[in-house]
């Protein structure tokens, strides 16, 4: 199937999306603060529409970055926190999906600045944002992430002491189970797309 044939639409963060980044994308972390929602979608069988990618942008996950990148405003700047396509797409669909975010963003809200990150430990270097017109901002300290039974989680895992898995883990940490512990994280490339900038552009 041709990308032409593909369509975006701006969603609702629902339990159909969390269902599918679970499914499809590496992190098995899903309860995100999310600020704007959206899929991807191509023609199914017998021409119902077929979910095949979910793009989720929220606040940055420390509001150092934010000031960093954007200290003119940093409450209007988001991140890109998850996007997850499914394996069988066309080629540069990717690209495509986050410039038609972009596009959106753009065109009907007042954020102003994005800011999103490329995990090399999962071979992503940035080849998307960049061929979304990103521009490189270099690349992150150090990491961490947890490691229980050689499974691994997001770091908040050991603070999610409402949900039984993240208070078990914190537990486990707690007692110095040796199958439970914080390894460190190779350095992130960070990417940023200034929607301001954009916006007097297309103007």
């Amino acid at each position: 199937m041709k990308l032409k044939e593909y369509w975006v639409e701006h969603s609702n963060y629902t339990q159909q999306i969390q269902k599918f980044l679970k499914k499809w994308h590496y992190s098995d972390y899903t309860y995100l603060q999310h600020k704007e929602t959206f899929t991807l979608w191509r023609p199914g069988n017998f021409g119902f529409p077929e979910l095949v990618g979910v793009c989720v942008y929220t606040r940055p996950a420390g509001i150092s970055a934010a000031q960093k990148y954007h200290p003119s405003n940093p409450e209007r700047c988001l991140e890109l926190r998850r996007l997850c396509l499914i394996d069988e797409t066309p080629k540069n669909a990717e690209s495509y999906f986050v410039s038609r975010t972009l596009k959106w963003l753009t065109k009907k809200s007042t954020w102003e600045f994005v800011i999103s990150y490329a995990d090399p430990e999962q071979g992503h270097t940035g080849v998307i944002y960049r061929a979304a017109n990103f521009e490189f901002g270099g690349r992150t300290s150090e990491g961490s992430k947890l490691s229980v039974d050689g499974e691994h989680f997001h770091i908040r895992t050991l603070t999610m002491l409402d949900r039984p898995y993240g208070r078990e883990i914190s537990e486990r940490y707690k007692a110095k189970d040796p199958n439970v512990k914080v390894i460190k994280t190779e350095p992130k490339y960070i990417y940023t797309y200034n929607i301001t900038n954009d916006r007097i552009i297309k103007k």
